[in-house]
């Protein structure tokens, strides 16, 4: 059993196995299953177990190949959560809650690790020793066992790092004689493919979009500073900026994931084409670290330090868009607080958005808020929460846009940013490029008798 905090979505840490460290490096699709390592204790030893979390099950350890002394880290997990891969001792592992942890063996040498997995859970990537001490990616199925993916031209060593949600496409860094490293791209059809660099020497390649259009990962600059980049097939390499190292991927390539480096003590960040990259909070550490996002980049994992720890596991829910404000939020009777999630693009020539509201009870009713103007008023209308708009609120709750936040706690609207309800504006107003708008979920309550409450607010600046 781990030692946690609330098991809200909201909340950073992870926990432990009851002491030491602990790092998350995978998340599901819809973010609910996370993925890494802990700290773990044996007789006069101390370890590490590969994790498989969930917000009901805590930290659950999934062990290792056998060996009783023998480490374990889970690196990535299937869209579902139910396929874990990782490594264990010196053997890349797959493993299901039926069928346990599996070796997935080697390419005739003593040592693998794998990194990714298909969306799945067929297919996985990694990197395995041949006969001659050679380190060379591979591609692993059930049927046909690991397949060997080769180096690019005069390298020695090369490491697959993701694949593609049907197995088709991998990326991974191959590592020439002169240790030079450069990201590549693999297909069947194509084989190995050098996808360059930002006019330095060495590049890394180290995650893939669902359908295998986009990478990220980091290249060096004609300095030698290492950048963030963004790569797709017609638009070659683009330089997200430097000190950035890019390690994870929302399944449509829109939002990237990963550390603010610049000399100082790293930093986790998200990145979208219309914000650029943004440092990621609230988080508990002074230094942090992003390893992956879900699917709609609206849960973040990674690492960074807790009261008394050199690192923790942790997981963060936010916005995709616009500054989250007004938290901690007063919990409701699902025992957290409610949370108002923006996801879309803020440029209104090409833009939409999308509010999810979420940790809500289930089965509540409940609508949107919106105002252009911030404010804290507590215990609202007599609701047990707070109200977080100021001046004039315009209250979503037109046909359809009342909801029901059903079994899972959510419910979520797609904005019409032509038609935002403003009261004393003539019932409603488009947004226009430089407008804020600030919006927050009202919801019923029950806790323990019948009362209201809100979520927290995100405010959204349009471009």
């Amino acid at each position: 059993m781990s030692l946690r905090a609330q098991n809200c979505v909201g909340q950073v840490d992870l926990g432990t196995f009851g002491f030491g460290d602990s790092v998350a490096y995978g998340v599901s699709a819809d973010g609910s299953v996370v993925v890494g390592y802990a700290s773990v204790a044996v007789p006069a030893l101390i370890t590490s177990g590969a994790f498989r979390w969930t917000a009901a099950g805590g930290m659950q350890n999934i062990g290792t190949l056998g060996h009783p002394f023998a480490t374990s880290t889970a690196n990535g997990v299937s869209a579902d959560g139910s396929v874990v891969v990782g490594t264990s001792g010196d053997r890349a592992f797959r493993w299901t809650a039926t069928g346990g942890m599996q070796d997935l063996g080697t390419l005739g040498g003593s040592d693998s690790l794998a990194n990714g997995v298909s969306a799945d859970g067929t297919f996985v990537v990694g990197r395995a020793d041949l006969a001659n001490g050679e380190q060379h990616a591979f591609l692993w199925t059930q049927v046909g066992g690991m397949q060997d993916l080769g180096t690019l031209p005069g390298s020695v060593l090369s490491e697959a790092f993701d694949v593609s949600a049907d197995g088709s496409v991998v990326v991974g860094t191959s590592v020439s004689q002169g240790s030079a490293a450069r990201a590549f791209l693999w297909t069947a059809g194509g084989g190995i493919v050098d996808l360059g660099t930002l006019g330095g020497l060495n590049s890394l390649g180290r995650a893939l979009s669902d359908d295998g259009s986009v990478v990220v990962g980091c290249a060096e600059d004609a300095t030698g500073v290492l950048h963030g980049f963004l790569w797709t097939q017609a638009g070659g390499m683009t330089d997200l900026g430097g000190g950035l190292l890019a390690h994870g991927v929302s399944a449509d390539g829109s939002v990237v994931v990963g550390e603010l480096t610049g000399g100082g003590l790293p930093s986790a960040f998200k990145w979208t084409e219309a914000t650029g990259a943004q440092e990621l909070g609230p988080l508990v550490g002074f230094f942090s670290r992003a390893h992956d996002t879900s699917a709609n980049g609206t849960v973040v994992v990674g690492m960074t330090p807790a009261p008394g720890s050199a690192a923790h596991a942790f997981r963060l829910q936010s916005s995709v868009l616009g500054d989250t404000y007004c938290r901690p939020t007063v919990p409701n009777s699902s025992g957290c607080g409610g949370i108002v999630l923006a996801i879309g693009d803020p440029r209104l020539a090409t833009g939409a958005l999308e509010l999810t509201a979420t940790l809500l009870p289930p089965n509540s009713f409940g609508f949107f808020l919106t105002s252009q103007a911030q404010d804290l008023v507590v215990a609202a209308g007599g609701s047990q929460g707070n109200l977080c708009l100021g001046g004039a609120i315009g209250r979503f709750v037109g046909p359809g846009q009342v909801m029901n936040s059903g079994a899972s706690g959510t419910f979520t609207m797609a904005v019409d940013l032509n038609a935002i309800p403003a009261p004393t504006l003539s019932g409603s107003v488009a947004a226009q490029p430089g407008d804020t708008w600030n919006f927050q979920a009202w919801h019923r309550d029950a806790n323990p008798t019948r009362t209201s409450n809100f979520t927290d607010a995100v405010s959204v600046l349009f471009q």
